[in-house]
């Protein structure tokens, strides 16, 4: 699986970028003010993917202005996973090539 080179949230163009730099335990993250979402690399497709949904989630809050009432890991982690698992089961991300 490839992760996209860039996802569009709120109208703005987040660049998706693989990186071994990333704290110890953390799967990915985001900088919000450079717009690039950076996603660990040496772990397995399927938890990028993860990883991606995750934070995907919490930049939405972040555009939301919702980030410092619930961007809290204990809120998104769970979120981005669940999110993850319908797309995933329900094929619904072909909807929109069809």
């Amino acid at each position: 699986m490839n992760l996209p080179a860039h996802v569009k949230i709120n109208g703005i163009k987040y660049a998706v970028v693989l990186t071994e730099k990333i704290n110890e335990g953390a799967w990915g993250y985001a900088d919000y003010y450079n717009s690039v979402i950076y996603i660990r690399q040496g772990i397995s497709s399927q938890k990028q993917r993860q990883a991606l949904i995750d934070v995907v989630v919490q930049v939405m809050m972040f555009e939301a202005n919702l980030d410092d009432q619930c961007i809290d890991n204990s809120i998104v982690v769970p979120l981005g996973d669940m999110l993850d698992n319908v797309l995933a089961d329900n094929k619904l991300e072909e909807m929109y090539y069809r």
